[in-house]
């Protein structure tokens, strides 16, 4: 009603501008009389509108007159014309009486229908239902009943390709697709609310929103901004085969072309494209979660629900880490050691130890590192650390990942232990920690290492890899399989009896811990007699290593 009243207020608005230029009288104006509205003061023509208004709602607000004599044989000529095709349809199946005689029965109702009109004829609304006489009698209303924005979408012809085939939906400009009419917001709105909403709740991740915000700008530039209601799976499908087509490298996407530029170049795929996790992960799911934002609120469905989303094949799996031999491991440590940086000394060992991720090991602090059982060590982060004078979140991937885990007896062997409780609040790692993005540097220093260490890039041999290696070596010294869940930081069981019980290492689950024998083939000597206050003082140089 609101866009029916808007549209009618925008044509009185013109007649009366019209009417004023052409120097006419008000149309309401009595003969001979002055005329009701000037049209020289907005205020009356306010009220005039207004009124015109009033009159109009109250015209749109009835209900539907009955038809007419000619209109109701009309619309019985139709049913009847409708009928026979049903009954010839069914084939030997249909009715007797009306397949002998279709030619008859079709003449009857081609002359009900012939020379009539759909359209109400004038004077079809009563003049006992006109509007009060204190309000101005409408002027016909030029427009449609239905404003463009509500008009139903026209039916078009489908595209065809240069052999006259049906261009398939996905392969459309979806930015130019005709669309059902819809008032719900369009997707930059909806998308703009989830944005915000995470800046508000994790400011400490203003780069993984920045690249969602630029992930959400590109399906905006090759997709086009519909209401979120009128978006299909054919849309996903568009914009997953444009991205397939998309560098993965950032650095080999020109900063002065479009995205559409961009795709069309790498065509032939001269550039390397995204893995499936990247598309999966970054670039699909982030539209989605950002398209369900404000279902409820304004009441619409997923568009993308059940969507069934076909993947390019140069859109290869995500290779899975490897395990790495015990000659690697001895390797890095020995290369990590000899670097005389605390962290690629200790991250390699600890992430070993532990089988927890990077993310965490970097972030703990001396004040985390305590005993909780006697002789038995432990790490425990409470999930928010203070950075720089504010509070930040750890990078823990699950709630799981905030439980205590076991520190290996080794680290107090060597002396670690009793240097990092020494630490207080501070971080075991400084140097990262100062670092914009320390989750990030941390992770480019581990790849180095692990280069320099021998170990040859993209064969799935990764840090990552000493978690799998921790778990696999568990598993073989017959550790129940709830105590390495909870030791690595994994959700605990899946079944309900699984769950229940203290969702931390129990006193005896820690002692099994602590007493695990060290692979004899790894050589881990080279950790023994380290100054670890002169390694974190060590400043990372570029170009060269620290001097010694």
């Amino acid at each position: 009603m609101a866009d029916l009243l808007a549209a009618a207020a925008r044509t009185e608005f013109v007649r009366i501008k019209a009417r004023g230029m052409s120097g006419e009288k008000d149309a309401g104006a009595e003969p001979g009389g002055e005329p009701m509205f000037s049209g020289e003061d907005a205020r009356e023509a306010m009220a005039e509108v207004r009124g015109y208004l009033k009159a109009f709602k109250q015209i749109a607000d009835r209900e539907a007159p009955e038809p007419s004599a000619q209109q109701a044989a009309a619309l019985a000529g139709i049913r009847g014309l409708v009928g026979i095709a049903r009954e010839v349809a069914k084939g030997p199946d249909g009715n007797p009486v009306v397949v002998d005689n279709v030619d008859l029965l079709k003449a009857k109702y081609v002359d009900m229908f012939a020379g009539t009109a759909l359209t109400p004829p004038s004077g079809a609304i009563s003049s006992t239902n006109r509007p009060l006489d204190a309000v101005p009698a409408p002027v016909p209303f030029a427009p449609s009943v239905h404003p463009a924005s509500l008009a139903p979408v026209p039916s078009q012809p489908r595209p065809l390709d240069e052999r006259g085939r049906p261009i398939p939906d996905y392969k459309l400009d979806r930015r130019f697709v005709a669309r059902a009419p819809s008032l719900k917001p369009r997707f930059s709105e909806v998308s703009e609310d989830y944005l915000q909403y995470r800046e508000d709740a994790s400011p400490s991740k203003q780069r993984d929103i920045s690249t969602a915000r630029f992930r959400r700008d590109l399906f905006i530039e090759l997709i086009g901004d519909h209401p979120v209601d009128t978006y299909n799976p054919s849309d996903l499908q568009a914009y997953v085969h444009l991205l397939g087509f998309w560098p993965a490298d950032e650095a080999d996407r020109r900063k002065d072309w479009s995205a559409r530029q961009i795709i069309e170049d790498n065509r032939d795929l001269h550039l390397k494209p995204l893995k499936r996790s990247t598309f999966q992960e970054g670039y699909v799911s982030v539209i989605g979660t950002m398209m369900r934002r404000r279902m409820k609120d304004y009441g619409y469905s997923d568009p993308f629900g059940g969507a069934n989303i076909r993947y390019p094949e140069t859109a290869v799996a995500k290779r899975p880490s490897a395990p790495l031999s015990a000659e690697k491991i001895s390797s890095v440590f020995r290369i990590g050691v000899g670097s005389g940086l605390l962290d690629e000394a200790m991250l390699p060992l600890l992430g070993h130890l532990t089988g927890r991720r990077l993310g965490l090991l970097i972030h703990l602090q001396g004040s985390d590192v305590r005993e909780k059982f006697r002789g038995v060590f432990v790490a425990d982060t409470s999930g928010i650390t203070k950075r720089d004078g504010k509070w930040m979140r750890v990078p823990i991937k699950t709630d799981a990942s905030a439980g205590y885990f076991i520190l290996h007896p080794l680290l107090k062997e060597i002396g670690f232990i009793g240097w990092a409780m020494e630490q207080g609040d501070s971080f075991l790692f400084p140097e990262i920690m100062r670092l914009v993005d320390p989750s990030k540097s941390a992770s480019s220093y581990m790849q180095r290492l692990f280069q320099k260490a021998g170990i040859e890039k993209g064969k799935g041999e990764v840090f990552h890899s000493l978690r799998g290696n921790n778990i696999d070596e568990m598993r073989d010294d017959n550790v129940d399989g709830r105590i390495r869940r909870l030791q690595v930081g994994h959700t605990v069981g899946g079944d309900e009896h699984e769950g229940y019980g203290q969702r931390a290492i129990s006193e005896k689950g820690a002692r099994q811990l602590a007493l695990l024998p060290l692979n004899p083939e790894i050589d881990f000597t080279m950790f023994s007699g380290l100054d670890f206050d002169a390694m974190a003082r060590r400043k990372r140089t570029r170009g060269r290593r620290p001097a010694g």
